[in-house]
């Protein structure tokens, strides 16, 4: 379970590393607001995380947020 937890948490992060990239070769800094990973699975989130998580399902409070 935990390694299917990983995979989809993994799939968040390549959209991260993907518009980091793009921005990187566009000389800029990727500009981001608010972050959320969810502390049992790695699900990353842009914003206010969900309710429950949706690889995982834990709830929005095992989330740790990140405020730039």
């Amino acid at each position: 379970m935990r390694f299917r937890f990983a995979w989809e948490a993994e799939k968040t992060h390549a959209d991260f590393y993907k518009r980091a990239k793009d921005a990187a070769h566009q000389g800029r800094d990727l500009d981001l607001g608010q972050i959320g990973v969810c502390d049992v699975c790695g699900y990353t989130v842009e914003g206010e995380p969900p309710e429950r998580c949706p690889i995982c399902k834990a709830k929005k409070e095992r989330f740790r947020v990140f405020n730039q």
